[in-house]
């Protein structure tokens, strides 16, 4: 006899974990947004690193999610 298997599917998620993911990623979105727009009127000194970190927080949104997706 031979030893053929066949490989399982992959399971999905959780419905509780994705809509965990939905929600965080909602947040980081409209976190950032509300830091770009606090570090294009702050304090000189202190916006640039204001507005960085709200471009960041919008580019995890929308990465954050991605993580452990596959092609189907």
């Amino acid at each position: 006899m031979s030893d053929f298997q066949v490989n399982r599917a992959p399971q999905n998620d959780a419905p509780g974990a994705m809509l965990g993911r939905i929600i965080v990623s909602f947040v980081l979105f409209v976190a950032g947004l509300v830091l770009i727009g606090v570090g294009a009127v702050a304090d000189p000194s202190l916006a640039p690193f204001v507005f960085t970190g709200g471009i960041v927080a919008v580019g995890l949104a929308f990465g954050l999610p991605m993580i452990g997706g596959t092609e189907r």
